[in-house]
């Protein structure tokens, strides 16, 4: 069976655009999910998952290691009458997100899509797996619930990449981290696009481009 998990935070940060995603997922048959973090188990083997969520994504695969996860973005680009809005040459470069590192899949098809919709495209130094960024995500205790869910992958994190830090050391982080953008910052993690924003700018999360024709 076809599932998709339009994610807690983007649903609720993007509330629009995962309707209009809600409902296209709907027309290819999919099972809508409420959330990765449920202790039922609502996968099977053989099923796949779509998700445009970061979490999601580590969680499911940790959980459901017999099921197909991939991210809408992955899916899309499947779709050959996918109705691809067009930007015209717009500048954008994107911020690759930590919890995406491993999987240069996921990171290609961000900028296949971005392609789709006629953006040029200026990479960061940090990109693809030389990301460590993943806004203040990195810099609190994982939710208890998570660790239940993923222990492992909770744990790698743990030990590799979170420090735990003070708010007002984190904001300060955030206010220097974005003094280094040239352009308009797509990013397509929950992490990364409210540490951006506490930094003191709007990134352009990839939902709302792949939700404008439909």
């Amino acid at each position: 069976m076809l599932h998709y998990l339009p994610g807690c935070d983007v649903r609720k940060n993007h509330e629009q655009a995962i309707q209009k995603i809600t409902k296209y997922m709907q027309e290819q048959g999919a099972i809508i999910d409420k959330c990765c973090r449920s202790k039922d188990d609502f996968l099977k083997e053989g099923d796949i998952l779509v998700q445009n969520c970061t979490l999601c994504q580590l969680l499911i695969k940790e959980k459901y290691p017999d099921v197909k996860c991939m991210s809408l973005y992955e899916y899309i680009l499947q779709d050959k009458h996918f109705p691809w809005s067009n930007h015209q040459g717009e500048i954008i470069s994107i911020q690759d997100c930590l919890r995406t590192k491993d999987h240069r899949v996921f990171q290609e098809s961000i900028r296949k899509c971005l392609q789709k919709m006629n953006y040029t495209i200026i990479e960061l130094e940090d990109a693809f797996e030389k990301t460590t960024f993943d806004g203040v995500w990195i810099y609190n205790e994982p939710l208890d619930i998570c660790k239940e869910i993923a222990p492992q992958t909770m744990q790698r994190l743990k030990e590799h990449y979170i420090e735990l830090l003070p708010q007002n050391i984190q904001e300060k982080k955030m206010k220097e981290w974005v003094k280094h953008y040239k352009n308009n910052i797509l990013v397509y993690c929950n992490g990364c696009e409210k540490g951006l924003k506490i930094g003191g700018i709007e990134p352009i999360h990839l939902v709302e481009l792949l939700a404008e024709n439909l």
